[in-house]
């Protein structure tokens, strides 16, 4: 076994063992040893997480490093980090010595505060539901440069993009839920099965699909988001007090999402936010080409015609607004830009919030 006593900031860059656990290639034992390195030794913990910074500062791939990017900067890197003990001179008083022990100590503790977030990050995450899962996991790692189509064995399938991989099982039968594993990106389409609901756990979300389709974004950052493009899905958090109920339900309760809908996940905050897509786009309907001419149309008529081309609920004041009547063509602008001119020419204000348009206005004479 390789002794680390004597391991600097150089040494953890040169090590490919290392280096392939940061980058996400290592095997499952060597991945379990790194995991464990900082309790085995905690004086190298510090300058261990420092190296790992390091190497994936250095790379836009996090699954495809580049060794001889890393030897051009390793001499550059050291000269900056270079101890301040190879500096001192090599008699040093009794306070230089205590004052140095007190800084060891805070390392030490700075290194588990940093170890402790890095646990909680989504790969971490992610290798520990993939350990516990009661199927026989295959794993998909994308790591090329272009999108990765991978096909389930119910019929669902995974773009799977760059910097992404995905664990799944290699078939469905023997559970009443079908359930994957994600760290990166991928845009679910799945397949419909009210008797078997798909769940995508990644970071800390979960969400739960009968059949539709919606992208997951839970890379290294501080969020995690889920899009809809089609249907509806559900979406709670592994340490909601209801999560049993939620996953166990036959229906989708909790927070649930509709098409240019999406939630986003804080990680540091813990909570949920809801709103709308930056770019609402029109569902894929076959009567949407003839939708948006209007010509002295009531508004609620109006209003309904953009719910039913988007799946975005429009909220107003009925009564306020029954005087108001829309005369225009609206066919190929975005939804935010359609809503702009319905305002401008009915003297109105509208904000998205929740996931919702909310229309005021002081109605029409």
């Amino acid at each position: 076994m390789k002794s680390f006593d004597h391991f600097e900031l150089y040494d953890f860059l040169e090590d490919e063992s290392f280096r392939s656990w940061v980058f996400g290639r290592a095997s499952s034992s060597t991945a379990e040893w790194w995991d464990r390195f900082p309790v085995v030794y905690p004086q190298k913990a510090f300058l261990m997480i420092q190296a790992r910074e390091t190497l994936l500062a250095m790379q836009e791939d996090a699954f495809a490093p580049a060794p001889e990017e890393i030897q051009r900067n390793i001499q550059d890197i050291m000269r900056a980090t270079e101890p301040a003990l190879q500096r001192q001179s090599p008699s040093l008083s009794y306070g230089q010595i205590a004052w140095m022990a007190a800084a060891s100590v805070v390392l030490v503790m700075l290194a588990w505060f940093g170890w402790t977030n890095y646990q909680n990050k989504p790969v971490s995450i992610y290798r520990e539901l993939v350990a516990a899962a009661t199927l026989p996991m295959k794993e998909v790692i994308n790591a090329g440069s272009k999108t990765q189509l991978v096909v389930l064995a119910d019929g669902s399938s995974v773009l799977l993009q760059p910097n992404s991989r995905i664990s799944y099982p290699k078939e469905f039968n023997r559970q009443n839920r079908r359930e994957v594993y994600l760290v990166g990106e991928a845009f679910f389409e799945v397949a419909k099965n009210p008797h078997k609901p798909f769940f995508v756990y990644a970071d800390n979300l979960i969400t739960k699909v009968l059949g539709t389709s919606f992208t997951v974004c839970a890379y290294d950052k501080k969020a995690v988001n889920v899009t809809v493009k089609t249907g509806k899905v559900s979406v709670f958090t592994r340490s909601d007090k209801e999560r049993v109920e939620k996953q166990e339900s036959r229906q989708l309760i909790g927070l649930v999402l509709t098409p240019n809908q999406r939630v986003l996940f804080n990680r540091d905050e813990g909570r949920l936010l809801r709103s709308l897509v930056e770019s609402p786009t029109l569902l894929d309907m076959p009567i949407q080409q003839a939708m948006f001419e209007f010509s002295g149309t009531p508004i609620n008529q109006v209003f309904a015609s953009l719910e039913n081309a988007y799946g975005v609920e429009i909220v107003f004041d009925a009564d306020v607004m029954k005087n108001c009547y829309l005369t225009a063509s609206l066919d190929d602008e975005p939804l935010f830009e359609k809503l702009n001119m319905i305002c401008r020419t009915l003297d109105a204000q509208y904000e998205e919030m929740d996931g919702k348009i909310l229309i005021t206005s002081k109605g029409c004479q």
